[in-house]
């Protein structure tokens, strides 16, 4: 049987409202397992610390990791799992604020991952902003959570795009590049382990991905880099040659044109309590 469940589970730790969305920082403990229930609004959750599952259906479990943004359509069932506890970032997104993604896209209407450089972004600007205390940091939450509305959409309709269409070994030349992001990698190499001439990997993998394969090896390097500055006390120097950069002043200067900000203080506000 599924239960209609009005508020989150747990212990909340603090509030906030803000026009369209309510953010709740809430603490899941050890072993709690909510059975199939589904939530009357949309959900975002942000995880912090401790990773869950989720499933939904007949579907076999995610697992809902720290660092990462997901959605929640409303009237979704699903059950959860909190083996280890969990700490979170939970939204609830009032039907206005939804309809107004709705207006110019139907993609919100499924549970998934919120992935890429954007979300990864928006997650920390989310949790830095949620403990700010002055009066600017309602109108900058209310900014940030349509923003990852918008970014959840765009990244639903670019995969179903992109998948549409994409022939097998295009699925395998992207399979390979993400894993081997980290290494040198090489378009020829790419290309051989996808069956293929470089020439047409570079010219299909542009039309398909509207980037090219650079450029998509660079993002997926930067997105771990995100990972590592923010999750632990690793050196920079050292980030930077695990991610695949020549050195830290390369990496500094990447991440900077990527991210808006240098790693320094992308740590500094990944880490803010």
């Amino acid at each position: 049987m599924n239960h209609q469940c009005a508020e989150t589970s747990g212990t909340v730790v603090a509030a906030r409202q803000v026009p369209g969305f309510r953010v709740i920082e809430n603490h899941y403990p050890r072993g709690l397992e909510l059975t199939r229930h589904f939530h009357e609004h949309a959900y975002l959750s942000y995880v912090l610390d401790g990773p869950y599952l989720e499933s939904y259906g007949g579907s076999e479990s995610v697992t809902c990791a720290p660092g990462v943004l997901r959605y929640l359509p409303p009237g979704q069932n699903h059950a959860n799992v909190f083996d280890e506890g969990s700490h979170c970032l939970i939204v609830e997104v009032e039907n206005q604020a939804l309809r107004r993604v709705e207006e110019h896209s139907k993609a919100l209407d499924r549970p998934g991952e919120i992935q890429g450089i954007a979300s990864t972004w928006l997650g920390r600007r989310l949790n830095h902003e949620f403990r700010q205390k002055d009066d600017l940091a309602p109108v900058a939450l209310e900014g940030i959570l349509l923003e990852i509305l918008a970014e959840g959409a765009r990244k639903v309709e670019a995969v179903a795009d992109s998948n549409a269409a994409l022939p097998r070994w295009l699925s395998v030349a992207r399979d390979y590049m993400e894993a081997n992001a980290l290494r040198a990698v090489r378009l020829a190499e790419i290309a051989a382990a996808a069956g293929v001439h470089r020439v047409h990997l570079s010219r299909e993998f542009r039309r398909c991905f509207s980037t090219t394969a650079g450029e998509y090896l660079r993002r997926k390097r930067i997105e771990h880099a995100c990972h590592l500055v923010a999750a632990s006390e690793m050196p920079l120097a050292e980030i930077a040659t695990k991610c695949g950069f020549s050195d830290q002043s390369h990496f500094s200067a990447t991440f900077r044109s990527k991210m808006g900000l240098t790693p320094g203080r992308y740590r500094q506000m990944s880490q803010a309590r």
